[in-house]
């Protein structure tokens, strides 16, 4: 487990997959979190994903499950994605629970990925990526020292209108400077 102040990351449970199916049947959040159209699927779909996902892991690809340190019930999930270890580098994915939201477990988790990305997997860059709507998780990015980088205008398709994609990135050495240390 990896831990911060206020959360920890573990691995992903089968268990998980009930509690967060929520955020897979909202078409407003798979909207938001995800480039692909929302497509209604069942849990039991999503279980049957989740068992695959366990017997063939993606190697570009490490979720976690986000969860209180004094309680394993998950509230969200963070990861990398679309690992490149040539150019060392990942795109970071997040969601919260709405419960979990406004209490700086978001940052807490982003914080902790990072540091995983960085120490643990010796990864140079990190990116996200989130729609102009996103204030909090734009917010989130900047108080955790990512740089807003650019914006692709009118990128992306949310609920009936194109919004644009704003796009941020850090680096290993500004990270490792907010740590109090060079790389």
């Amino acid at each position: 487990m990896l831990r911060g102040r206020l959360v920890g990351l573990r691995e992903r449970r089968r268990a998980d997959v009930e509690v967060l199916f929520p955020l897979k049947a909202d078409a407003g959040h798979v909207s938001l979190a995800d480039g692909r159209p929302f497509v209604p699927r069942s849990l039991e779909a999503r279980l049957a994903e989740f068992e695959k996902e366990q017997a063939e892991p993606d190697p570009a690809a490490a979720f976690f499950t986000i969860h209180l340190l004094d309680d394993e019930a998950a509230l969200g999930s963070v990861g990398l994605w679309r690992i490149d270890l040539h150019h060392r580098s990942a795109h970071i994915g997040i969601s919260l629970l709405p419960g979990a939201r406004g209490r700086g477990l978001g940052r807490d988790a982003l914080e902790i990925i990072c540091r995983y990305g960085f120490e643990v997997r010796g990864l140079h860059r990190l990116s996200l990526e989130t729609l102009e709507i996103n204030a909090s998780m734009q917010a989130t990015a900047l108080s955790c020292g990512f740089v807003e980088e650019g914006r692709l205008r009118a990128a992306a398709w949310y609920l009936g209108r194109h919004l644009d994609d704003v796009l941020y990135g850090l680096l290993a050495d500004e990270w490792w400077a907010r740590q109090g240390h060079g790389s």
